[in-house]
């Protein structure tokens, strides 16, 4: 038992290191390094991957409708680390794509 729980807590902190990297990788592909540099200081979530919606809630605070592009752009770095295929999904959630990617993350980390 412990070490299945030790298993899902891996695969979790994984994920999160993943998302993490996306996360700054994602902003600098369209603001630039500076950009992505303040933009992730005025939001001051270190723990992003664990509050993602407050980070989309920031995001929205300072871009409008505009964050969208920049969330679009952090799911395709997500989902290139994953080795994933990125699609749009009809209706952009980015708090939906993040359950998604992590759930197909998941599923293949419990097949090895």
């Amino acid at each position: 038992m412990a070490t299945t729980q030790g298993r899902l807590q891996h695969r979790d902190r994984e994920f999160a290191k993943l998302l993490r990297e996306a996360v700054p990788e994602g902003l600098k592909n369209v603001i630039g390094e500076s950009g992505m540099q303040a933009i992730l200081f005025h939001l001051q979530l270190s723990q992003f991957s664990e509050k993602p919606s407050e980070f989309h809630n920031g995001l929205s605070s300072i871009f409008k409708e505009g964050a969208i592009v920049l969330e679009k752009m952090i799911m395709k770095e997500l989902f290139r680390k994953l080795n994933l295929s990125y699609y749009e999904m009809k209706e952009f959630n980015f708090q939906e794509y993040i359950t998604f990617a992590k759930r197909i993350y998941e599923d293949r980390v419990m097949e090895r």
